[in-house]
Formats: structure tokens, sequence, C-alpha cells
């Protein structure tokens, strides 16, 4: 039995099972009464005196085939007329199947294109939550392990030591991109076919300048980075709380991801810096909860930037 969701469909496979149930009766009822006719027309054959006590109750309907005619045959005649009209009754239940079948076929049309509008409207939807989608955000944070105590001044200093040559670099290949650092450097742009090359000029710049600062000062830097995607720009300020919230989390020598820019970057078909899901992460502060759902790019930062230095 096919099951279906459709109320018309339902409507028309009840109506027609009526009709059936109706055609199958009228069927048995034919039947019936072209026996019944033959029977009493060889009954009238036998003995006449039966015509004249009930004549009454089949002449009528003897009569309305054979108007004109007063012979007892005409009951014979009728059986033979009643037994032939079980052929257009069996006909009408062929009819009824092929209308039932055309109008189901027609509903479930209705249906298909219903839900091929819907279907598409579910695209656009769709489509629409990635292209609100418009800027993204890379953001590079430094620490340092040495044996010898490291000062907030140093740290500075080297922080701008390291994002300025960064910078350099990208304003050259990327001139377009915007690059701010502090104590952090936030690199944003709304090209997001150019995040891969923007990426990888960050990574191998940062590279090569590690291994400059580490080769000429005795310690170790330990990078992270979180890159983040946004529906209304955000200012460098909220972007920097962003990463801020992101450190708390203490995710060390990481290259992380947030699961909008994730959902952005796979949209476009880009799966070199794509991430694996790590889950949802909440931070407690003043009875507020801030949460963060991240993708890991890289668990060793500082041996990917090894290969590649």
């Amino acid at each position: 039995m096919i099951h279906t969701s459709n109320v018309r469909v339902i409507e028309i496979r009840s109506f027609f099972k009526k009709v059936r149930k109706l055609v199958n009766l009228s069927i048995i009822l034919v039947a019936f009464l072209s026996f019944v006719y033959f029977v009493y027309w060889a009954a009238v054959m036998s003995d006449e005196m039966v015509l004249d006590y009930t004549a009454k109750y089949f002449s009528p309907l003897a009569n309305f085939f054979f108007q004109n005619d007063t012979s007892v045959d005409i009951y014979r005649s009728t059986a033979i007329i009643l037994a032939f009209l079980i052929i257009p009754c069996n006909f009408m239940y062929f009819i009824a199947d092929k209308i039932e079948e055309k109008l189901i076929q027609r509903e479930n049309k209705i249906d298909e294109i219903i839900e091929q509008n819907r279907k598409k409207q579910e695209k656009i939807n769709n489509l629409m939550q990635y292209d609100i989608i418009n800027s993204y955000s890379i953001c590079l944070s430094l620490d340092y392990e040495s044996q010898k105590n490291i000062s907030d001044e140093t740290k500075t200093t080297l922080n701008n030591v390291v994002f300025n040559k960064i910078k350099n670099v990208l304003k050259i290949a990327f001139p377009e991109v915007k690059v701010n650092y502090s104590d952090v450097l936030i690199v944003t742009s709304f090209d997001f076919d150019k995040y891969d090359a923007i990426y990888s000029t960050i990574l191998r710049a940062l590279a090569k300048v590690k291994n400059v600062v580490e080769g000429k000062y005795e310690l170790k830097i330990i990078p992270n980075t979180f890159s983040d995607a946004y529906v209304n720009n955000k200012t460098l300020s909220q972007i920097h709380h962003s990463n801020s919230e992101i450190k708390k989390l203490n995710f060390k020598n990481r290259a992380l991801s947030s699961s909008t820019f994730s959902k952005k970057y796979k949209y476009l078909n880009h799966n070199k810096y794509a991430g694996i899901p790590i889950g949802e992460y909440a931070l407690f502060k003043d009875n507020s909860t801030s949460t963060y759902e991240l993708n890991v790019v890289y668990k060793n930062l500082s041996q990917t930037l090894a290969s590649i230095s």
C-alpha cells in the first residue's frame, strides 16, 4: 500500500473506492437481474399462467427495452441485454481507475512543484546565510618561553619587531588588506577568496622572523592564530576582545577558527585551512557567559612553522 500525506490524494482515493463499490454492486445487480429474467422467461415458456400473475412485476423493465413487442421473448431478450450490460459496467471500472490515476498524478505533480519551490527557497535562504558573512579577521598572538625572565617591556619590543615584519610583507603582497597591531596582530579583509594566500603569507613570514628572533635571543616564540568571520563589520576593539577571550581558554601553540568562519570557508569550497571542529567552549564572567564554537587548524603551530621554514 502506498502511503501519502496529501489530503487531496486521500480524498480522491476515498471517492474512487466508493465508485468502485458502486460499480461492483451494479455488476452484481445486473447479473442477478439477468439470471432472474432468464429464469422467468423459462418459467413463462413452461406455463403461461405464470405471466398472468407476475407480468406486472417483470414487464416494466422488459417494456423499457422493447416497447412495441408483446411476445414473451422480451423477457429472454431482457436477460440477454442485462448480461451484456456487465461489459460497460466493467468498462466503467476501468475508466474509474484511469481517472483516479490521472487525478493522483496531477496532485503528485503539484506536490513535486511545491517541493521544488520549497527547495529553491531553502537554497536561497541558505545562500543568504552565507552571503551575509562578508568580512573576516586573522589574529596573531605571541607568547614567549625562556629560562630567563622576560619583562613585559621586552615582550612588547619583540611583538613590535615580529608584527612589523609581517605587516610589511602583507602590505607589499596585499595592499588592500588592513593590518593593525598592538599586543596582537590583526588582519582584516572582505575578500574571502584571498584568505588562503593571506594566511599562507602570514605563516611564511612568521616562520622566517621566528627563526631570526629565536636564533638571536635565548627564547622560544609560542604563536597562536585565530580566524573569525562576521555578518556585520567588527571594530578592532571588538576583534581584539574576541581574540583575548579565546586566549583565556588556554589554547597555546594552536591555529584556531570560529564556526562562523568555517561555515563561510567551506561554502566557498576552500579546504586548505578548514580545520576540525573541537566543540563549544564557555567563559563565565560577572554573571555572564560567552560561548565560542571552535575549529582547530593546527594542533602544533610551531611544528607547522618549522616545516615551512
